[in-house]
Formats: C-alpha cells, sequence, structure tokens
C-alpha cells in the first residue's frame, strides 16, 4: 500500500492511541492488584508460620512443621497470585516481554511498519529485541523493525507517573540518552554507513504533582534559566524537545494523560503524536523508494512465502 497525504489515511489514528493509553492504565492498575494482593498473602503467610513456629511442641516432628510452613506459605501464595500467568500462552506478541502494560502501544506502533507489508517475521515486539551497544554487548528496545540485517526502526517505550516524580523523571531521562548514544555509538563503530533509526515514545500522567512548578536544587555552577519553576510536564516537554533537536532520536512523541483517561495532550507539537505519526510515515516512504521492503527478505523466504509462514504460526 502507499499512504496518501501527511494526517490522512494512517494505519493508526488519535483514537487508537486514546484505546491504547486506557488499555495501558487497566494494565498497570491490574498489575498493581496483584502485587497488593502479592504482598498481603506473604504476610498473611509469614503470621500463619510464625504462629505455627509459636505453637511448636518441644517434641514434634521438625520435617513435618517445615512442611506446615510450607503449606500455609504457597497457599496464601497461590491465592494472590490468581490468574497472573494465564495470558503467557495467549500469543507472541508481548507474551514475554516485561512491562506488559505497553503492550497495547507496542501494538500501535507495529501497526504502522505491518500497514506498509513488513511481514510478522521483521516486526519483533517479543523476542529478538536486543540492539549492539558500545558500552555493553546489548540493550533491548520495545519495538524492533528489521529487513533482513538492516535495522528499519526500534523503539524505546516509557512512562512516568506520581507520585514520586523527581527521582522517576531524572531516571527516564537518563536511560532515554544513555540507550540512544550507546546504540549510535555502537553502529558508527560496526556499520558507519547506516546509522541507527530510534523512536522515542513518552507517556507522562497528567495530575496536579506533574502540572506543580518545581525548584531547582541549590547548585554551586548556576542552572540554566530554561528550568527555572517548570512542572515536570514542562521538563518533559524541554526534555523530548531536546531529544530530537540532539538527533538522539528520529521520532519522538511525548503526550500527557490523566490516569485511567485516553484523553491526551500534546504539550509540545513537534513531538506530539501527530508530529510522531508522520515522521514514522517518512520513514516508510524512503525505505519504500529504497525497495523496502522488496519482493524477497535478504537472507529468509521470499516476502509472500513468509507471510504464509506467519499465518500459520
Amino acid at each position: 500500500m502507499s499512504y496518501q497525504s501527511k494526517g490522512s489515511n494512517l494505519p493508526v489514528d488519535r483514537g487508537n492511541l486514546e484505546g491504547a493509553i486506557i488499555s495501558y492504565w487497566e494494565i498497570k492498575e491490574e498489575q498493581a492488584r496483584k502485587a497488593r494482593a502479592k504482598k498481603a498473602a506473604k504476610a498473611a503467610a509469614k503470621k500463619r508460620a510464625d504462629a505455627i513456629l509459636a505453637g511448636m511442641d518441644p517434641d514434634a516432628d521438625i520435617y513435618g512443621l517445615a512442611e506446615e510452613v510450607s503449606v500455609a506459605e504457597s497457599s496464601q501464595e497461590d491465592i494472590a497470585l490468581g490468574d497472573e500467568n494465564d495470558d503467557q500462552d495467549a500469543g507472541t506478541e508481548g507474551s514475554v516481554r516485561g512491562g506488559k502494560q505497553f503492550d497495547p502501544i507496542v501494538s500501535l506502533v507495529a501497526n504502522f511498519f505491518r500497514a506498509a507489508g513488513y511481514p510478522s517475521s521483521c516486526i519483533q515486539t517479543a523476542s529478538q529485541l536486543e540492539l549492539p551497544g558500545f558500552y555493553r554487548p546489548q540493550k533491548k528496545w520495545d519495538v524492533v523493525v528489521t529487513w533482513g540485517k538492516f535495522l528499519v526502526a526500534a523503539f524505546e517505550l516509557k512512562a512516568l507517573g506520581g507520585p514520586s516524580y523527581g527521582n522517576n523523571f531524572n531516571n527516564r531521562v537518563e536511560e532515554a540518552v544513555g540507550s540512544a548514544t550507546d546504540v549510535r555509538r555502537a553502529f558508527s563503530s560496526q556499520h558507519p554507513a547506516r546509522p541507527p533509526w530510534l523512536g522515542y515514545f513518552y507517556l507522562m500522567e497528567d495530575d496536579a504533582g506533574s502540572r506543580r512548578p518545581v525548584k531547582t536544587a541549590k547548585s554551586p555552577i548556576p542552572v540554566s534559566d530554561k528550568w527555572t519553576n517548570l512542572s515536570y510536564q514542562e521538563r518533559g516537554g524541554v526534555f523530548c524537545e531536546r531529544l530530537l533537536a540532539e538527533n538522539l532520536y528520529d521520532a519522538v512523541c511525548y503526550v500527557t494523560a490523566p490516569k485511567g483517561s485516553g484523553s491526551f495532550t500534546e504539550p509540545v507539537p513537534s513531538v506530539g503524536w501527530s508530529a510522531f505519526s508522520e515522521t514514522i510515515i517518512d520513514r516508510i516512504e524512503v525505505l519504500r523508494a529504497a525497495g523496502i521492503p522488496g519482493v524477497r527478505i535478504p537472507g529468509q523466504a521470499s516476502q509472500m512465502e513468509q507471510i504464509a509462514l506467519d499465518d500459520l504460526d
């Protein structure tokens, strides 16, 4: 297929992203609920084990007692875990990825490339997500699209929620800068003629904490006025603008949304969802003009044969 003018006939629209963000919150809340249940079960199991030990008869069979304590612990944890692993075999996409709350957004990003004719074997969202690094052997990404051994695109997806915005914001910055720098340095060394094409998606929770202005800490060296009294949402905008301006990432999307809602905002249009989508389409069209994807996947079956194989999986 061929995409029409930018912003029209896209395989992923604004409504799709809204739905994916709602799913993100739902999965995240379910994970939190299970974590709370598991923590409570462990506490209950410990209380039960302590009670058994406290009432131990001096002449009790120590092996039998140990088994009784073990049963008390395992039964409580089974209750807490419930159906935590029931979806592990529900499909390959996301079934072995960490941070499953991002799976709906991962699928949206992958849809750009599916619609452009890339077979599933070229769009990795569950395994084979590692790219070579320079300061470490490899770095795992969230979506990796290849054509043979050629990297079409790689995407990192991150989020920031309350109530602890400070340290978590700094962590997101360090991760994003470090990941891009590492991979770009590796490619410049190993594949100088083929720089990596990298995308970054960043979702921040929209609440009073992320909208509140934040003072910078005292420093022996003055901080740029650019950061004066910015909220974490505003800091996120500066951060993402600079990721793009400094060519660390080729496409950057920064959106905010209230917890539980898919109604997102784009604080900085240059790194909003619309600009992000258009940049991905531009990448696809540039490669299409160069014959990618083509009839035959380098080193693999023909594209039609591979699609047929994918359908059998």
